[in-house]
């Protein structure tokens, strides 16, 4: 590949392979590729890179941590190294190198999307983008591309099922005609003998050298519900209009920090007695009035009729019903509310609306959600709404009214029963 650095200079830029080539050729604004160990993702994004900076191009490099834009910067100072005298300049105090034609590429750390605030950009390199929270793309990177029309290039081992994933599939769409999407396994860079390769399979587990390797999105190590991941175009899909739902309500966990959100999941059940999730909510401020809100919210625009809290607010109950539900606390049992749902996922009997920003943030904590190696119980991180979805969906597949009229015709005591209560209608 070659470019125009200055009036009458011409540099070569390292040679790519095939399907590097193929990617640095399209036309696409926005390139996804999602790649093996190995493949070459770091040379294809710094020959972007240098190709337009020695144009008179402002580009970024931005990876997650600080340790990988330092690896990214030493292989920067080889390329730059072989250019003539004169036609780069270093700053390496802050990871930059101008060029003669006025243009440059520093390489930024996302650790703190924050910090990325700044001037235009003609382009950006996101490396290991799986790994970058993604309010840097949403709220910073995307925005500084706007007066410039910049492009942009994701470039990543897949991390599960996670906004990566999402922007694969967007890229995937024929519609979205400013992106495009590759999977490249490590085994499509020539230069890799295929005895390395057979070698780490043999020494991997499956699912892990699929990932590392194959470039495979496959669900997290110990996933509680590996069929969401497996089939997420099946479970996560619009819902379609003109959809019955006929008893309809939510499912609420309290929280009130960033480990641990308030929670509030709407959704119903239709005559078949599958279930659609259709809204899901979290906050990290701890505001009471906002969760009343959001189940007030709920209730006035899908016409919710019940409400199954955490078991450490049964105080909100009261409030509850005077908001119109027939309220009372979820099931305490983890694993029989897990197993609600799993029944569900096996029949392929629960869907989540993808028309719904939260629904799908959720949809991604249920994938996520996994047991601990050792203890082998479920791990209490991203499950704020992942619980509360366990308690709508318990009362759905099990209402309470159910489980005690069945216990009264056995002559046994429920555990869930709770003392009668009066429905305030709003």
């Amino acid at each position: 590949m070659t470019t125009e650095a200055a009036e009458r200079m011409t540099i070569t830029l390292p040679p790519l392979h095939k399907n590097q080539q193929a990617i640095a050729k399209h036309p696409a604004r926005f390139k996804v590729v999602c790649c093996g160990r190995r493949w070459g993702k770091t040379l294809l994004a710094m020959t972007l890179c240098m190709r337009d900076a020695l144009k008179g191009k402002r580009i970024w490099h931005v990876a997650p941590t600080y340790k990988q834009t330092l690896e990214g910067w030493s292989y920067l100072q080889r390329l730059v190294q072989q250019l003539p005298v004169g036609v780069a300049s270093t700053k390496t105090s802050e990871l930059e190198v101008n060029f003669a034609g006025g243009g440059s590429i520093q390489l930024r750390t996302a650790d703190n999307p924050g910090n990325l605030r700044g001037s235009g950009l003609d382009g950006v390199v996101i490396d290991e983008a799986a790994t970058v929270k993604q309010e840097a793309w949403d709220l910073v990177l995307r925005p500084a591309l706007a007066d410039r029309q910049g492009w942009a290039l994701f470039i990543s081992t897949p991390q599960h099922f996670n906004w990566f994933w999402d922007l694969y599939q967007r890229g995937e769409d024929p519609e979205a005609t400013d992106w495009a999407s590759w999977q490249m396994p490590t085994w499509d860079n020539p230069y890799i003998v295929e005895s390395e390769i057979e070698a780490a399979q043999r020494d991997m587990e499956p699912g892990d050298f699929d990932q590392e390797f194959g470039a495979s999105f496959t669900a997290i190590g110990g996933a509680i519900f590996p069929l969401l991941s497996a089939n997420r175009p099946f479970y996560l899909r619009p819902m379609p209009a003109g959809t019955e739902l006929r008893r309809k309500g939510v499912g609420m966990d309290w929280g009130t920090t960033k480990e641990h959100n308030a929670a509030v999941v709407g959704g119903g059940s239709m005559s078949t007695g599958a279930v659609w999730i259709t809204s899901s909510w979290l906050s990290d401020l701890g505001a009471s009035n906002d969760w009343f809100d959001e189940a007030r919210r709920v209730k006035v625009s899908s016409a919710a009729s019940f409400a199954r809290v955490d078991r450490s607010q049964s105080s909100a109950v009261d409030t509850l019903v005077s908001l119109g539900y027939e309220a009372d606390k979820g099931i305490a049992d983890v694993e029989a509310r897990i197993g609600f749902v799993q029944g569900l996922v096996r029949r392929q009997a629960i869907f989540f609306d993808s028309r719904d920003e939260g629904v799908r943030l959720l949809y991604q904590h249920m994938c996520e959600y996994h047991r601990d190696p050792e203890t082998g119980k479920p791990v209490e991180e991203k499950d704020d709404d992942v619980d509360a979805l366990h308690y709508l969906v318990a009362e759905l597949v099990q209402p309470r009214q159910e489980m005690v009229t069945t216990a009264k015709l056995s002559g046994s005591r429920p555990r869930q029963t709770q003392r009668p209560r009066t429905w305030v209608k709003v």
